[in-house]
């Protein structure tokens, strides 16, 4: 009989996430994996949908702008002389990472160049954006106490 995705199961799946306009965003075949119920790292609305799915299932959850990777925050958004950017990052498209005085990493994106101004975005690319998340459910079993403690220990750090 199938394994049934339910808490403490170890869940592997492969996804792509389709714009609303119907254009692959990101695909990926290599299958990601987690331990249903334990909420960490898994978008509570994804994991309420593939509960009692099993290997073989497809799930598919529709996530409005800004539901899972932010509205866009103005002050991420930053302009600035071309001159002031060295060469390698004078390209859309190419991200440059920034460090804040705390030792923060982020990342920020060029999504603008004129003759003499650029524009980097701090925004996760998919802002402000409606997805449709499709999963394809691959692999399903218990989750090891090893598993399950480890993603607990993470959970009360």
């Amino acid at each position: 009989m199938a394994e049934i995705i339910k808490k403490n199961k170890y869940v592997e799946f492969t996804y792509s996430i389709i714009s609303d306009e119907g254009q692959i965003i990101e695909q990926v075949e290599v299958p990601v994996n987690y331990v249903h119920g334990v909420k960490m790292g898994l978008w509570p609305r994804l994991e309420d949908a593939l509960e009692n799915k099993s290997v073989g299932d497809q799930v598919s959850v529709t996530f409005e702008p800004g539901e899972v990777f932010g509205e866009e925050d103005k002050e991420l958004i930053f302009e600035d002389d071309l001159k002031n950017v060295p060469e390698e990052y004078r390209e859309i498209g190419k991200v440059v990472e920034f460090q804040s005085e705390s030792g923060d990493v982020k990342p920020f994106t060029v999504t603008k160049i004129t003759d003499s101004r650029i524009v980097l975005d701090g925004n996760h690319p998919l802002c402000n954006l409606k997805i449709n998340f499709n999963v394809n459910v691959t692999a399903v079993r218990d989750a090891t106490e090893t598993e399950i403690s480890a993603l607990n220990e993470v959970k009360e750090s």
